[in-house]
């Protein structure tokens, strides 16, 4: 955000998308580390649009759910590995990043005009589960 404020501050316009996570919207068996970290996203994406909004810049975050990449996550122990399980058993599958790319796309877009400091689960029904 540091490296593109003052260019979106001379043209009194912008957007800004962050990324956070479902477990940004509540705890989570991810580990205490990860959870944090995607809360203080939620954190600085709300407070950013504080101080920017009278700039024209609009700052939002998505929250994906589980996306398809190279990435694989360790289960640290019997009982976080259990607890995802039991979750995977009952949510949605992963989606490709196409799909998590076409929310950021609304948001950063005109069509997202008039949404800012919004924190937009983009996660298959992750959030409603």
């Amino acid at each position: 955000m540091r490296a593109v404020i003052p260019a979106m501050m001379a043209q009194a316009q912008g957007s800004i998308v962050n990324t956070a996570s479902e477990v940004a919207l509540r705890g989570s068996a991810a580990g205490v580390a990860y959870t944090a970290s995607k809360h203080a996203v939620v954190g600085l994406t709300k407070s950013s649009t504080f101080k920017y909004v009278p700039s024209g810049i609009r700052v939002n975050a998505v929250a994906p759910g589980a996306t398809i990449t190279n990435i694989q996550a360790p289960f640290d122990s019997a009982l976080g590995a259990d607890r995802v399980r039991l979750a995977m058993a009952i949510l949605p599958g992963a989606v490709e990043a196409d799909a998590l790319a076409a929310s950021i796309t609304f948001l950063l877009s005109d069509d997202g005009v008039n949404v800012n400091g919004v924190i937009l689960p983009s996660d298959g029904g992750w959030s409603a589960a």
